[in-house]
């Protein structure tokens, strides 16, 4: 794994550049893809950063993923001069810490409103669409990408994307959600409404909400040794940071989920009284964190 600097590149965000004119639309989908892609559904739909609520929803669930991430970067060997590709960078907050931790740092999103600021601290900031554009091979130490893979069309297709930007003895490091710890809930209107919305979002935005609970197969005959992964159950209490995450989360989609049938605006009233109800115990999402270094000559 190289810590120098990258050398100087003419290089330009892919999207100002004539080969990031094809879209997926013009191609044929691979046998792999579930749905055809259109950056669209994920920018200006349920997790649009036009939404009111949507920078705030993004910091509570920061609140409740970055000290996993951090431990991550540390334990896999993070330093100061590596080059770090966050890809969805959301609010900002791990480009902000790697930055700090005097990493070389790129950043990039569909959205780069959240981001844009980052630049004054020496973060490169990238409108970038990860599944059609692409960055030169070997161009980053480190890459990380946090609840984003799941959302596209075929997950194991970006994963091979992600491998080819490694450098040699870089590292990759996914993680991403699964859903199933919250479809046996014993609390009925939260185990309706989570089921509702788990619903919505596969047929919304097309996300595979079970992918992964697959790990840590996806990482296997892609060039990658010293494949590791991790488990756990997020666990949420009413009031507490992943209950108001949810509650957002919830709200920004509760229109379109009453709409489609899935659920009553009576059902969600009840599963945001347990959301705010400090009695309320119970499980979120599981997430799986996935890694694994590249070879030479992978």
């Amino acid at each position: 794994m190289s810590s120098s600097p990258a050398p100087e590149t003419t290089e330009t965000p892919a999207a100002e550049t004539p080969a990031a004119e094809t879209s997926a639309a013009e191609e044929p989908a691979a046998s792999g893809e579930r749905w055809e892609w259109n950056q669209e559904r994920y920018r200006d739909g349920v997790f649009s950063h036009a939404v009111a609520t949507e920078r705030e929803r993004l910091t509570l669930l920061e609140s409740v993923l970055d000290h996993h991430t951090r431990a991550r970067f540390e334990a896999l060997g993070l330093t100061t001069g590596h080059r770090v590709l966050e890809v969805g960078g959301g609010g900002g907050s791990v480009a902000r810490w790697l930055a700090g931790r005097g990493a070389e740092v790129t950043v990039t999103d569909l959205d780069t409103t959240f981001l844009d600021e980052l630049s004054d601290q020496g973060v490169r900031v990238l409108r970038h669409d990860v599944y059609t554009e692409d960055f030169p091979p070997g161009s980053f130490d480190f890459i990380h990408a946090r609840y984003v893979v799941i959302h596209l069309p075929d997950p194991e297709k970006a994963l091979d994307r992600l491998v080819e930007w490694l450098a040699p003895g870089g590292i990759l490091v996914l993680e991403e959600p699964a859903f199933f710890p919250i479809k046996d809930s014993p609390h009925p209107a939260y185990r309706t409404v989570m089921r509702a919305f788990r619903t919505h979002l596969e047929s919304a935005v097309g996300t595979d909400t079970e992918w992964a609970r697959t790990f840590p197969v996806p990482f296997e005959g892609k060039g990658l040794g010293r494949i590791g992964y991790d488990a756990r159950f997020q666990r949420i209490r009413g009031g507490d940071d992943e209950a108001r995450w949810w509650q957002l989360t919830l709200e920004q989609t509760r229109e379109a989920v009453v709409a489609e049938g899935l659920a009553t605006d009576e059902e969600f009233a009840a599963a945001y009284a347990d959301l705010g109800d400090p009695a309320f115990h119970d499980l979120s999402l599981a997430v799986f964190t996935a890694w694994g270094i590249k070879e030479s000559g992978g």
